[in-house]
């Protein structure tokens, strides 16, 4: 038991992400029901999309992202010899063979389920999105993580398309249920507003982590000839990058601070500034000195910690809507 534990099932778990999947679960579902249950309720309706249904919407998410996490460490197992050799999970606990195995099945299965919600709220076209999400994480592991920003990009806005989706396929199904449609029309605006911006805040906080791992890794993606910005600019020029990326983000968080309060969501402005604001204040300061792939490492734990906390902004927003 004890040797299936801790060469099978943790390894697996490891290799899959487990943590970053927890994450998606939880903002999917604090959007729908922080945000999308609260504003229906105010006008007494549900979700056009009923909880099976979400449900399934939100397995299939999880599934092609773990998909990404498989096929992203099997193309990445030169440079993860070098970068983390002590966490090292496909050649080690699992065959290369199995790994791809893991993956063809997550994506075959998360394309049927994504057809079949897409069926059920009315567009079966927007299935699409989820073979052709696959694809672009195979194209990332292969290339686009190899060239200048360009896997950075693509990280950062499947992070946003993941919060883009939840109001996406509600949208669609709403177009089938006249009645709730019209009664919650009023109330659109404001949803696209706190959709819009959850997910550029996402996007945001994403690419500029993604460029602080690229910093972090600098020695062994050079080693293994990936072209990432650290490789080719610079530890100086990145972090001068992650300073406007941060001050562009503190700004964005400004303007919806400010939003917020004149709103009277002051609550929620309050809890922004705590948690984001000031996490990426101390970022600006501390990434003048980072040099070591351990003062990378800090910061990246840091913005991974920030998004979380971000995210859980929904909680308060819940109570006020």
């Amino acid at each position: 038991m004890d040797d299936f534990l801790n060469n099978k099932l943790l390894p697996f778990f490891r290799l899959i992400r487990w943590a970053n999947l927890m994450v998606i679960m939880i903002t999917m579902y604090l959007l729908r029901h922080a945000v999308l249950i609260p504003i229906y309720g105010n006008v007494g309706y549900m979700p056009a999309i009923d909880n099976l249904t979400f449900a399934l919407l939100v397995f299939t998410v999880i599934l092609i992202a773990a998909a990404g996490y498989i096929i992203n460490d099997y193309f990445d197992l030169r440079t993860d010899r070098l970068n983390k050799p002590d966490k090292l999970v496909i050649g080690r606990f699992f065959h290369r063979r199995k790994a791809i195995l893991l993956h063809t099945v997550f994506n075959v299965i998360a394309s049927l389920c994504g057809f079949y919600v897409a069926w059920k709220c009315g567009s079966l076209r927007l299935g699409f999105i989820f073979p052709m999400t696959a694809i672009l994480l195979w194209l990332y592991s292969v290339r686009y993580k190899r060239m200048v920003l360009w896997g950075n990009f693509v990280v950062a806005l499947l992070s946003a398309l993941v919060i883009g989706l939840v109001w996406l396929f509600e949208f669609l199904a709403l177009r089938s249920l006249p009645e709730t449609f019209v009664a919650v029309q009023g109330s659109m605006a404001l949803i696209t507003k706190l959709f819009a911006a959850y997910a550029v805040f996402a996007f945001m906080v994403s690419l500029i982590r993604e460029v602080v791992k690229d910093a972090e890794d600098i020695l062994g993606d050079a080693q293994a000839g990936c072209l990432t910005f650290p490789v080719v600019y610079g530890t100086a020029a990145a972090r001068i990058l992650v300073m406007y990326l941060a001050i562009v983000t503190l700004s964005l968080l400004g303007v919806a601070i400010w939003w917020l309060i004149n709103t009277s969501f002051i609550a929620v402005a309050f809890y922004l500034i705590i948690t984001v604001a000031v996490p990426l204040v101390f970022l600006l300061f501390k990434i003048h000195t980072a040099q070591s792939k351990s003062d990378f490492g800090h910061l990246s734990l840091l913005l991974k910690l920030l998004m979380l906390l971000g995210i859980l902004s929904m909680l308060p927003l819940a109570f006020l809507l």
